[in-house]
């Protein structure tokens, strides 16, 4: 960047001070617009240009961006490629240890729309800002230093999650960075961030507190994470990991499941060869219980590969299990009983009439009433401990991605709201925001502030055809305007409803058909699953091994390896 022309670094914050009135000119962004462009303009010493650059940001000019797009691909030692420019954007975001989701939206967009890249390309930049600099080591460590890492270690691999607090500001707090699996991120690299002093300030206080900042200092205990202030009658919250990596990549998304299927009952052979049901209580006591569980749980997501460091919530599971017994009864029911109704109407009022929902499936409300409440009441109370989690830096300073269904997606639609209350303090955590099949009310004025906190899409997934949203959640809130049935009367670019009526026919879709959901959003991305996609390491080749774009193309069918599988395959293993 020192050697870039002045006209270059012009159109550099032009472009930036552009984006930021174009993505957040709002007032309750106010504040982030004009630190963010102070920031840059002491970073591209234009500190004289400041009076220019509020114009710009305020729109006050009349100006667009591509002029300055075509100014910053004409430096010569750019070669028509905006790669330089989004590396140095990324840097420089980096430099205070927070890398808003505000600012990650507008790098995305240079990338992807102004410059050309592609999605892949962007993600491979923003993991060479860590990798670069983790790769470097200032030097031979203390016999102390390395003994402290030696400990860290042994504590990350005996999944000791609550010591790595305890470690030192020359160890742990640098450990955290990854939870061991990238070196301290030292030397070097962070000269480019935090000037010529860079490499003394990296095994500085300050530097250990910007990485810790960052990634979040408790590394390796993300997963491993207990909800330290109980909130109403939460039971159990805690996150799943789903992919190989902790604190190793520069967005992070947090998969949240609506409820629980029936357990599966194991079978066992007796001596006379007959075939014994035995449920999970009653041999509730080994990992292998755990991991079935686990994927239970998180079966939804399977075919999500939106970010390479994933994690789902596990949250009062005793009552989504019983909420997942209750619409499987239900749904059994109500087929059973339609069944009936149609074969007496066909016989007497002919087939037309015999589609009208049967007034018998309004006794089924007695079945789900009661676990319907309770979680719907927890999933409140549970989305305000996620947002307070997302405020208390677990899982760093770094974009989040939410994604959940039916009461998942109202843990979620609560978290905003909270994260909303605090104002400030819960604006930059969360970049994308994706709710299917939402039981809260579809109301404008309850959905408007949520926008506030959200940086890039906060998308409303819907379906017509949810009766039990219709009935239930209708009959228990007295509310007729329901998210999950019908679109969010916004006019908002950062807004999408999408109409799942066409692959939804009831609210047991979600989990059944969640894939085709995921796709329908055009926002995330996800793969099919099938056995090729779950392919052992051992089994590939050299060169599937290297490539890591295949994993992260949209609906390839040439996945080598899915980190989602590769963390539940190794959890039965246990």
């Amino acid at each position: 960047m020192a050697n870039w022309s002045d006209p270059t670094r012009y159109a550099y914050a032009s472009l930036f001070a552009l984006s930021l009135n174009e993505r957040y000119s709002e007032s309750c962004d106010l504040e982030f617009r004009q630190r963010s462009l102070h920031r840059l303009l002491q970073h591209l010493n234009l500190m004289r240009c400041e009076s220019m650059m509020q114009l710009l940001m305020e729109n006050e000019t009349g100006h667009t961006k591509g002029p300055y797009v075509e100014m910053l691909l004409d430096e010569p030692d750019f070669h028509r490629d905006g790669t330089r420019v989004v590396y140095d954007a990324l840097q420089w975001t980096l430099m205070k240890g927070n890398y808003d989701a505000r600012i990650r939206v507008i790098l995305y967009e240079w990338a992807t729309q102004l410059f050309g890249l592609s999605v892949e390309h962007f993600e491979m930049l923003e993991d060479a800002v860590v990798q670069r600099v983790s790769n470097f080591s200032p030097g031979s460590k203390s016999p102390q230093e390395e003994d402290e890492q030696n400990k860290q270690t042994k504590m990350k691999q005996a999944k000791k999650y609550a010591l790595i607090g305890a470690a030192s500001v020359g160890g742990g707090v640098l450990l955290g960075l990854t939870g061991g699996l990238v070196a301290p991120l030292l030397g070097a690299s962070l000269a480019t961030l935090f000037g010529v002093g860079g490499a003394a300030a990296a095994g500085s206080v300050a530097g250990a507190a910007v990485v810790g900042s960052l990634f979040g200092a408790a590394g390796a205990g993300v997963s491993g994470y207990k909800m330290n202030k109980r909130v109403g009658d939460v039971e159990e919250f805690f996150f799943v990991p789903l992919s190989p990596g902790e604190g190793s990549r520069l967005n992070v998304t947090i998969t949240v499941p609506g409820w629980l299927p029936p357990i599966t009952r194991r079978e066992s052979n007796d001596e006379d060869g007959e075939k014994d049901d035995v449920t999970d209580d009653e041999n509730s006591d080994t990992d292998e219980d755990e991991a079935v569980q686990r994927q239970r749980l998180m079966q939804p997501f399977d075919g999500l590969i939106h970010s390479r460091e994933q994690y789902g919530l596990q949250y009062e599971t005793k009552y989504l299990a019983e909420m997942g017994q209750a619409i499987d009864t239900i749904c059994s029911m109500a087929i059973s009983m339609a069944a009936t109704e149609v074969l007496k109407m066909t016989i007497f009022h002919g087939l037309i009439s015999a589609v009208a929902l049967p007034r018998t499936i309004l006794s089924l409300t007695s079945i789900i009433d009661n676990p319907w409440n309770v979680c719907c009441n927890r999933s409140a109370q549970v989305g305000e401990m996620l947002a307070e989690s997302l405020m208390d830096g677990n899982f760093g300073r770094r974009p989040v991605i939410l994604c959940g269904f039916s009461l998942g997606a109202r843990v979620i639609y609560f978290c905003l709201k909270e994260l909303q209350r605090k104002g400030e303090k819960g604006r930059g955590i969360v970049q994308d925001a994706v709710l299917i099949g939402t039981p809260v009310t579809g109301s404008p004025v309850e959905w408007r502030p949520l926008l506030e906190v959200v940086a890039g899409r906060l998308v409303n997934a819907y379906s017509e055809n949810d009766w039990v949203l219709k009935i239930i959640y209708r009959t228990a809130s007295a509310a007729y305007d329901v998210a999950g049935l019908q679109a969010i009367d916004i006019q908002h670019e950062r807004l999408v409803n999408v109409d799942l009526s066409q692959l939804i026919s009831g609210h047991g879709d979600y989990r059944t058909k969640a894939t085709e959901c995921l796709k329908a959003t055009r926002l995330l991305r996800v793969v099919v699953i099938t056995p090729e996609t779950v392919q052992d390491p051992a089994d590939m080749s050299d060169s599937s091994k290297e490539d890591e774009k295949d994993r992260l193309i949209p609906g390839s069918s040439s996945v080598v390896d899915h980190p989602i599988r590769s963390s539940l395959k190794e959890s039965k293993k246990i």
